[in-house]
């Protein structure tokens, strides 16, 4: 169980990990690739010679399109090497000895994760929200959804990049993991099991699709649609992802042996 001391332990842990994010400039890269994101959004169709989407919702739904890339450079950043850095680093050395639970340790670097990644969407479709309310000259609900499910799917790549982190043995091998799993190893598993005609309720990435769908309708391609669950079950599945992945992140740290 996870008492008052607990917890404060763990937000001392959470902020020593927002701190190292400074440090390492983890933030600071992000921040200036959101700014890329944003720019290159807002300034192309006008270099173009396009306009933009009347519609405030097909406005946003262009930023919505790289809401699933930056949720796992977000996972890839902040929570990767979360865990196997205190081993393959020998960091562990003094901070297991300290009186805190590891528990505890696993529960503050995920708070951080989740503070960092959350903070970073949220500019995002903070800076997506002013400019549809500049250039359209309104905003909608489903925008505000949009970011909700963009929230939770954060969580669901943290979820797994710490189960990742706290297996394997070195940060590179759970950074690359980590990206290929929902940049590519998942989108494949999904469309090999659309051809064989079972639907991939189950797949992270497919469910992610609810993150455009909420503001406009996909794109249909001649003789293949991509297959998204509804609302409800995406969003259970980002909490079965999340939960199942931090629960065997935190139960594998805990056993886990510094080794020399």
């Amino acid at each position: 169980m996870i008492g008052k001391e607990d917890l404060r332990q763990a937000f001392v842990v959470a902020s020593y990990e927002i701190r190292k994010y400074l440090r390492s400039r983890r933030l600071m890269g992000m921040s200036v690739l959101l700014a890329l994101i944003i720019g290159l959004i807002l300034g192309l169709p006008p270099a173009l010679g396009s306009p933009y989407p009347s519609s405030p919702n097909d406005f946003v739904g262009t930023f919505a399109g790289f809401t699933g890339l930056l949720a796992v450079l977000c996972g890839v950043l902040f929570a990767a090497d979360a865990l196997c850095s205190e081993h393959e680093k020998r960091t562990g050395y003094f901070l297991f000895p300290n009186p805190v639970r590891r528990e505890t340790i696993v529960l503050g670097k995920l708070l951080a994760s989740l503070a960092a990644s959350w903070m970073i969407l949220l500019l995002y479709y903070a800076a997506a929200t002013v400019a549809a309310l500049v250039i359209t000259r309104s905003v909608t609900w489903e925008i505000g959804l949009s970011a909700a499910y963009a929230l939770a799917y954060v969580a669901c790549v943290i979820g797994v990049a710490f189960l990742l982190s706290s297996v394997l043995k070195g940060t590179i091998s759970s950074t690359v993991l980590t990206f290929f799993l929902f940049t590519l190893i998942f989108g494949i598993v999904g469309a090999l099991l659309q051809v064989g005609k079972v639907a991939p309720w189950f797949i992270p990435t497919q469910a992610a699709g609810i993150i455009s769908n909420v503001l406009s309708p996909p794109s249909v391609f001649p003789g293949f649609s991509q297959f998204v669950p509804d609302a409800a079950t995406s969003l259970a599945v980002f909490a079965g992802y999340f939960v199942i992945g931090s629960i065997v992140a935190t139960v594998s740290f805990h056993r886990r042996e510094l080794k020399t």
